[in-house]
């Protein structure tokens, strides 16, 4: 009986140990990982040698299950690469193979499982409001979509826009931008069509507008020709190579475009120009699958110049390597841990 409480009592510590290296997992793979996530995860993988081998075995798991997505992908190429609504289908086919991730209780969740979907946790899956976009791209991804007649869309990299025909004054398109970053063209004899970000409502003439989200501002940006910004607060006339930042507090001056860093990303780029590191890293999580974990306060600080190949970006990471004298840790699932 004491051998069989012995047993019982090391299956339970087991189990507990396995749920924790899962939501460390799960922690790591969100996009939402902190430095000082990266030294509590040290700490707790040194508690002890069931600590580290727990953690092994949710990354064996972790690295099993992306298997699974790889199949899926090659049984439905077609849904992996189109940007609108198959591309929706396949995020959510592929992240429901990982609800091992979410815990025991996910399938008796009721009103909690409704508002997971809201507000998904850690962005493990997409949220309802990009779940119903009528195009969206995932990490890495980027698509060009012609609404009309000489009216284009280019989305970037995790990019989800609604479509709303007709909504807009004279019954022309109406275009929200839910998450990440697109850019509209607007050519001679286009439709009359608007940009809807946040409280903003963005009005192209004939050119070219970019608009990004980042949190809950707004970056509008005048590539080409002229673009009326509508805030709360006021109202902004945009010249070519100008820009301003929106949010809730108001609307930034004007400033000027650094047009070779913001539309990089369309000739397949990153630009940094003396760049703090801990922003190079999140603006590298925006492209790359996986996540870059910066763990040291120091190398943060540091700044990263260069150009990079956004389907090569572990030579950005290799580069911060050589700079900086880091040292990567590199774990399945694209995770790197850089102290």
């Amino acid at each position: 009986m004491i051998s069989n409480m012995a047993d019982d009592d090391s299956e339970v510590l087991a189990s507990r140990l396995d749920e924790e290296a899962r939501a460390w997992v799960r922690r790591l793979r969100s996009g939402a990982a902190t430095r000082k996530d990266a030294r509590q995860l040290a700490q707790w993988r040194a508690r002890g040698p069931g600590h580290a081998q727990a953690f092994e075995r949710a990354k064996r798991e972790w690295q099993a299950i992306g298997g699974v997505a790889q199949a899926h992908q090659r049984l439905f190429p077609e849904a992996a690469a189109a940007p609108g609504r198959a591309a929706v289908q396949a995020a959510v086919a592929v992240d429901t193979r990982r609800r091992w991730l979410l815990g025991a209780g996910f399938a008796s969740a009721g009103a909690a499982a409704i508002a997971a979907v809201v507000h998904p946790p850690l962005a493990l899956w997409p949220s309802w409001s990009e779940l119903v976009a009528d195009y969206r791209t995932g990490t890495g991804q980027q698509a060009t979509v012609t609404l009309a007649a000489d009216v284009e869309l280019m989305l970037n990299t995790q990019t989800s826009l609604a479509v709303q025909p007709g909504a807009a004054a004279g019954g022309g398109e109406r275009i929200r931008l839910i998450a990440g970053e697109a850019t509209l063209r607007r050519g001679p004899g286009a439709p009359f069509v608007e940009l809807v970000a946040g409280e903003l409502r963005i009005v192209p003439g004939v050119g070219n507008v970019a608009v990004w989200r980042q949190d809950e501002r707004y970056r509008v940006s005048c590539i080409e020709g002229r673009v009326e910004v509508m805030h709360p607060t006021r109202t902004v006339a945009l010249r070519e190579g100008e820009q301003i930042w929106c949010g809730a507090t108001g609307v930034s001056p004007v400033a000027q475009v650094d047009m070779a860093q913001t539309q990089a990303w369309r000739r397949g780029e990153l630009v940094f120009r003396a760049t703090p590191l801990s922003e190079a890293v999140d603006e590298i999580n925006r492209y790359r699958n996986g996540r870059v974990v910066l763990a040291s306060d120091s190398l943060a600080r540091h700044r990263l110049s260069g150009h990079f190949r956004i389907n090569a970006l572990d030579e950005a990471i290799e580069q911060i390597e050589v700079l900086f004298g880091a040292r990567a840790t590199r774990w399945p699932g694209g995770i790197v841990m850089l102290g």
